[in-house]
């Protein structure tokens, strides 16, 4: 499903998408509040593209490529879907931050996910620090419901906050 904004089009992720998403995925400072480090090598970022179409085929998952004209810039996700809610995550090139277009693209997928997808309630986790990410979140409708520390690859701790959102009326 094709989904647009007034300045976005989000198309479902391509096999060929892996060198715009490299372009993320690899740089360090926009890793910082992920949950593993910047991948160094595109093999990589290809897999795990392989392995995001699979979870789609399956049902589980579904992932949009980002396009401001014509141009991929970012990826937005709706991940463990099951029964009736999903996990919303994003991710942005660091020249397309602080415009928008990350709140733009969340609230056509927070919209397709309680129109057509019939979805109930939407969550999502931040690392204490990302600011842009909660105020995105916050933006679009969903409330901070936990704050704990998270275990992370790597045996990492690292401070989170999670957040819900709800379907209007139930």
């Amino acid at each position: 499903m094709i989904l647009n904004t007034a300045r976005l089009t989000l198309r479902p992720q391509h096999l060929d998408d892996a060198a715009c998403l490299f372009a993320i995925l690899g740089d360090p400072e926009a890793m910082r509040f992920w949950s593993r480090p910047a991948i160094a090598r595109i093999a990589v970022v290809e897999e795990q593209v392989r392995e995001q179409q699979e979870a789609m085929a399956s049902g589980l998952c579904r992932y949009w490529t980002v396009l401001e004209e014509l141009e991929p810039i970012g990826s937005i996700d709706l991940s463990l879907i099951e029964g009736a809610s999903a996990e919303l995550g994003f991710l942005l090139r660091r020249d397309r931050w602080n415009r928008g277009l990350g709140t733009e693209a969340a609230g056509s997928v927070i919209a397709h996910a309680f129109g057509p997808m019939g979805l109930k309630r939407l969550a999502a986790g931040v690392m204490r620090g990302n600011l842009a990410a909660a105020r995105l979140l916050e933006k679009t409708g969903f409330a901070r419901i936990d704050s704990r520390p998270v275990r992370l690859a790597g045996g990492v701790l690292a401070d989170c906050a999670f957040y819900a959102l709800d379907r209007p009326g139930g």
